[in-house]
């Protein structure tokens, strides 16, 4: 384990609450393991180890994400997510293979979402064909997780979301039957019906003999809550 690993494994283990950690692992469908840190509380601290400890050498920074990735507890997790987005302005195109080894590492809902949000949708930003190219290849995968991903990358764009890539991402894993694509796909459009709820209504319509129930009441739940259901 490299020396900046164990400076983070060393720093967040002194935060560590057993009881808090057998909560939120309960509360979780995969059964990961906790340090048992709020996120309100984590937040606090990653600001306090970034000011305490200077970043890691660009060259190091991969391999020390891996180590972290490698640790049971997410918030190490969380931790290298963290650290590569400090790393933004000296992203190149190829890393997005290295942001997809992440997604498809020690998996769950809170790191794709993280990840989706935070890493890709920057990528795609920066490199909008390479990324874009990646992003097709995940939502034809056989992965749920890469699916998810090609799915959700857009859930901050607002209204500067592509519709026509939103759109053909979902159409393609309508009819997949997982939990996690659903889940996906009903959080991608209630996050945009907040900018297009039109288009978001027009969607579910349009989709409603292949879209799951529970993806439905999802996409739909902010546009119900705001009466913009005619």
């Amino acid at each position: 384990m490299k020396e900046y690993t164990q400076k983070i494994h060393s720093y967040l283990g002194r935060h560590k609450d057993t009881e808090a950690a057998k909560s939120m692992s309960k509360a979780t469908k995969w059964e990961k393991k906790f340090l048992g840190i709020k996120s309100t509380d984590l937040k606090n601290i990653f600001k306090a180890v970034f000011a305490a400890y200077p970043l890691p050498k660009n060259e190091d920074t991969k391999s020390i994400i891996r180590e972290l990735f490698s640790l049971e507890e997410r918030e190490y997790l969380y931790f290298g997510i963290e650290l590569f987005t400090k790393r933004r302005k000296l992203w190149n195109k190829t890393d997005i293979v290295f942001v997809e080894s992440l997604i498809l590492t020690q998996p769950g809902w809170d790191t794709t979402e993280y990840i989706a949000t935070e890493l890709v949708s920057h990528f795609y930003e920066m490199f909008p064909k390479v990324t874009l190219e990646f992003l097709e290849s995940w939502s034809t995968s056989k992965s749920p997780w890469l699916k998810a991903s090609a799915i959700m990358f857009q859930r901050k764009m607002k209204d500067k979301t592509n519709k026509e890539i939103l759109g053909r991402f979902i159409s393609e894993n309508l009819v997949t039957n997982d939990e996690i694509v659903n889940r996906a796909i009903g959080s991608a459009l209630r996050d945009y019906s907040k900018s297009n709820h039109e288009w978001v209504l027009e969607n579910v319509v349009m989709n409603s003999e292949k879209m799951n129930k529970k993806t439905k009441q999802e996409a739909i739940k902010w546009i119900d809550s705001k009466g913009l259901i005619k």
